[in-house]
């Protein structure tokens, strides 16, 4: 994805579009391997050791609330951000501790009985095929 791209859609959301922000958004985006805070802080000391996990922590909560990203709280440990916004699932492998996106296409539900559904996670953990 390019600079170009992230700052339309930063544009289209109103997101003020700082050099941190793009880039953390674009590793996220080339990443979908769902990193936590702590891989995508090592990721950016390589491009700019000055920067701090504070920093690194309040542009993933405001990517987050923007709706850009999404936080998976599928490990107990810690929370893994997705740049992927669609709607699908995720799969953790209990050995390799690997997060996989899968379609969900076949669940459907808009409403349930008057609540307003804000978010849908679905979470399965096992055991993936490379680790089988």
């Amino acid at each position: 994805m390019t600079v170009e791209t992230i700052k339309s859609i930063f544009k289209c959301h109103s997101y003020r579009a700082t050099p941190q922000r793009i880039e953390i958004y674009k590793y996220l985006c080339e990443h979908p391997t769902h990193p936590d805070v702590e891989e995508v802080y090592r990721y950016m000391l390589s491009s700019n050791p000055s920067i701090s996990r504070t920093t690194i922590y309040n542009v993933l909560q405001s990517l987050e609330q923007e709706g850009l990203i999404l936080s998976v709280k599928i490990d107990s440990e810690r929370v893994h951000y997705d740049a992927d916004i669609s709607l699908h699932g995720h799969f953790r492998c209990i050995k390799c501790n690997k997060i996989f996106d899968f379609d969900i296409d076949n669940i459907k539900c808009d409403s349930i009985n008057d609540f307003e559904i804000k978010t849908r996670d679905v979470y399965y953990s096992g055991i993936c095929p490379e680790c089988k």
